[in-house]
């Protein structure tokens, strides 16, 4: 009885560090641009219809469907830990990510147009 409780519990605690985790998907994506608060309206019922389904679906597979108030206590947990260890340096590198990949498609995107106006010079100078 303890053994699975306990089992329950520490699986409790990755459950709530993934909650964590996808918490700080949608601050990244608030963060990376302006965000109108219709969306961030959207994001939030989005984020705890997920949280919602995850919570169920763990106590099913954990304790047999039944939730109980160390699941509760675990997912707390779980969470607090995944926030004040790694959400920072998940953010920092996500933030890294983004910038470099947002700074070779302005790059790419730049190059794309200088091509275009030349191509539209050289079509203007061709006389047919």
């Amino acid at each position: 009885m303890i053994q699975n409780q306990t089992y329950v519990f520490l699986w409790s605690v990755v459950i709530g560090a993934f909650l964590a985790l996808i918490f700080d998907f949608f601050r990244i994506l608030r963060r990376k641009g302006k965000t109108k608060n219709f969306i961030v309206y959207i994001q939030d019922i989005i984020y705890w219809i997920l949280v919602t389904i995850i919570i169920i679906m763990s106590a099913f597979i954990t304790n047999d469907g039944e939730l109980r108030g160390y699941m509760f206590i675990g997912y707390i947990l779980g969470s607090i830990i995944y926030l004040a260890s790694i959400s920072k340096i998940i953010l920092k590198i996500s933030n890294f990510v983004l910038d470099f990949i947002e700074a070779k498609f302005k790059s790419a995107w730049n190059f794309f147009v200088k091509i275009t106006k030349k191509l539209r010079i050289k079509k203007k100078n061709v006389n047919f």
